[in-house]
């Protein structure tokens, strides 16, 4: 009886795993096919299979209404437009995206920002590039502002489609001007050496400590950091070389300089890096706040992003100061870091073309009027609508500020993502570390050159590994 019950057993156990290969091959099965976002360049939009239902999924940061606002402006749009299609909208924190990517449960469409495009490319294999449908959607890239279109490739690819473009600038305490009697124009790019003057002459210490500063920047953030490196005519970064260069230029050092020099000097306050910086220098700025408490104590400040509008609108109108945009002092070499967020398809829709031409709907001027005229809204990434004032502030008390300094010198635009530049891996180790080193560089525990010299070779050695 013992002998039959085992065999019994065995049977039963076999029995299981034939089934469990049998519900694993049916799963493998039916697996959703990757879409390699081809088709005929002969089509016509007619022609391709713009209908039915598609999921777009949209990062919410704010959780607010407000920023829901633009893009569901985009779906009535579009519905609009191609009237066969449905959009279902919903929203998810990016936090959850790889987890849903792997279980096959993220849109149709979802927002991504360019280091996010690289990742779900590269780790995931889950974007569909979308080439191959600009001619038949008779998209003209020439018209988008290449700093936004260059955010969304991947070897020369698209993957993002951009919804706005993000320049550099920065927004300024007017009423520190006016007390200083300085005749600004704030429609110009001063010349560095000009703006370096200018903080100076609005710097104020009192008993070996900064009461008020010219500039207050995020040093640490690589749409700041690499404007210094540029800004004397240093490459960086050579794809054709496979190397990164840093303390090999004499140029990129002659930026990096320049930024040490300024905070060393105290009027160019390093406010995401205070954190980490001890010593003299943080006794020397210990009167200035630190984030946004510092609008009534630094007269310039950095903003990149529109959704940093309303939380130092606010703060500014708080203190009762008047407040106002301008554009980033230039280096000898101009250069404007640029950024955009923007949206890509799953590689594993059932509706490609719809969800292609949703995505791509974004780069007409239907898709950058029905986003940009709402609340939430941000900068419109094509050329044509530059003189166009739908834009500036909607749904704010604050249209009438210098919004046209976000469309000025977009031929000066380089990528502010080191993942877009070079491979992830390189970047993660230069971003990840550049921080820290500004950090010690600054306190005066290492010089620049080593400091910057042992990030440089550590990215060299990792592209040499992805290399061979």
């Amino acid at each position: 009886m013992k002998l039959f019950s085992g065999k019994k057993v065995i049977m039963k156990i076999a029995l299981v795993t034939v089934l469990i290969f049998i519900v694993t091959g049916l799963i493998g099965c039916t697996e959703k096919p990757i879409q390699y976002g081809y088709v005929d360049q002969e089509s016509t939009i007619e022609e391709l299979n713009i209908k039915g239902t598609i999921k777009f999924t949209v990062n919410n940061e704010s959780g607010t209404e407000a920023e829901s606002m633009a893009p569901r402006g985009v779906v009535n749009a579009f519905m609009q437009a191609f009237p066969n299609t449905k959009v279902q909208y919903e929203e998810a924190s990016r936090s959850t995206y790889p987890t849903r990517i792997s279980a096959g449960d993220i849109g149709d469409v979802f927002w991504c920002d360019s280091n996010d495009t690289v990742n779900y490319h590269s780790v995931h294999n889950a974007l569909m590039p979308l080439d191959s449908y600009i001619k038949p959607m008779n998209i003209d890239l020439g018209d988008v502002y290449t700093g936004a279109i260059d955010a969304g490739k991947i070897d020369g690819r698209l993957y993002m489609v951009p919804r706005k473009i993000g320049i550099s600038v920065l927004i300024y305490n007017c009423d520190i001007i006016q007390a200083a009697g300085v005749d600004f124009d704030n429609t110009v790019a001063y010349d560095w050496e000009d703006f370096k003057a200018l903080c100076k002459q609005l710097t104020i210490e009192e008993n070996g400590q900064i009461i008020q500063v010219g500039a207050s920047m995020k040093l640490g953030w690589a749409p700041v950091w690499q404007m210094f490196m540029r800004g004397y005519g240093g490459k960086w970064i050579d794809n054709k070389e496979h190397r990164v260069s840093i303390t090999d230029s004499t140029e990129v050092m002659a930026g990096i300089n320049e930024m040490v020099n300024a905070v060393q000097e105290g009027w160019l306050y390093p406010e995401d890096l205070m954190g980490s910086i001890s010593g003299s220098l943080k006794d020397k700025f210990s009167k200035i706040p630190d984030g946004d408490s510092n609008v009534s104590s630094a007269c310039f400040k950095t903003f990149n992003n529109m959704t940093w509008l309303t939380r130092l609108g606010t703060a500014y109108d708080r203190m009762k100061i008047d407040w106002n945009f301008c554009p980033f002092p230039a280096f000898p070499t101009h250069n404007v870091s640029t950024d955009a967020t923007g949206y890509v398809v799953y590689n594993r829709t059932t509706n490609p073309d719809t969800a292609a031409a949703f995505a791509l709907f974004f780069l007409t001027e239907a898709g950058q009027h029905a986003y940009h005229s709402q609340t939430g809204s941000s900068v419109p990434l094509l050329k044509t609508l530059a003189d166009e004032t739908f834009w500036y502030g909607p749904g704010t008390e604050w249209t009438d500020k210098n919004y046209k300094v976000f469309v000025s010198y977009t031929d000066c635009t380089q990528p502010c993502f080191v993942s877009t530049q070079a491979p992830r891996e390189v970047a993660d180790i230069i971003t990840s570390n550049i921080p820290g080193a500004l950090g010690r560089i600054f306190s005066g525990s290492v010089d620049v050159q080593t400091a910057l010299e042992k990030i440089q070779t550590q990215a060299n050695e990792k592209w040499l590994t992805i290399l061979t």
